[in-house]
């Protein structure tokens, strides 16, 4: 069973994963995501950038719509999703992933191409979810572990690890989407 800390967290990324704001995700939500991603980004369809983030989001939808959707409605409510999320972080299947959610942020943030994001890289990225930019600025704080002005790939895996199972309201990662 999911700790209210963690609870919280979850519920808080599937209102962020939820796009129109309707209660359900559905593939649009993932569509929206994935159109948003290349629009900050410029990525054209057919570019490698393109195809991985697309494949990413709409496998992890797909997943989702099998492995969630318990009543088959082609839509996953707020109860499914942590239903799915409770059997599911515990698995092989969370690890994977959690491994390709690090790898395309990390190549959708890093606009400079240097493989770490700075602050004005996370605020831009997280406008997409509609993270106010004062709020991601609170976010980057607690998220640099280091306090070195960037978030690498070992921190942003650190933190979304934390993100997913720290029962601790103190940990850094639960900043990972902002404030919950």
């Amino acid at each position: 069973m999911l700790n209210p800390i963690r609870k919280r967290k979850l519920r808080h990324l599937f209102r962020i994963l939820d796009r129109n704001h309707d209660g359900i995700l559905t593939r649009n939500d993932f569509e929206r995501v994935i159109h948003e991603i290349t629009n900050i980004r410029g990525w054209k369809w057919g570019t490698p950038e393109y195809e991985e983030l697309y494949f990413f989001w709409m496998g992890f939808g797909d997943r989702l719509k099998v492995w969630a959707d318990r009543n088959g409605d082609g839509k996953i409510t707020e109860a499914e999703w942590l239903w799915y999320l409770e059997q599911m972080l515990d698995s092989f299947e969370a690890s994977y992933i959690q491994k390709a959610l690090i790898n395309i942020s990390l190549k959708a943030m890093d606009f400079s191409q240097d493989n770490q994001v700075n602050i004005d890289e996370f605020k831009k990225f997280y406008q997409i979810y509609e993270i106010e930019a004062e709020e991601a600025h609170k976010a980057f704080i607690h998220l640099d572990l280091n306090n070195d002005g960037y978030l690498t790939k070992d921190e942003l895996t650190t933190l979304l690890h934390e993100f997913f199972y720290s029962e601790d309201s103190q940990s850094p990662g639960n900043w990972f989407w902002g404030s919950f």
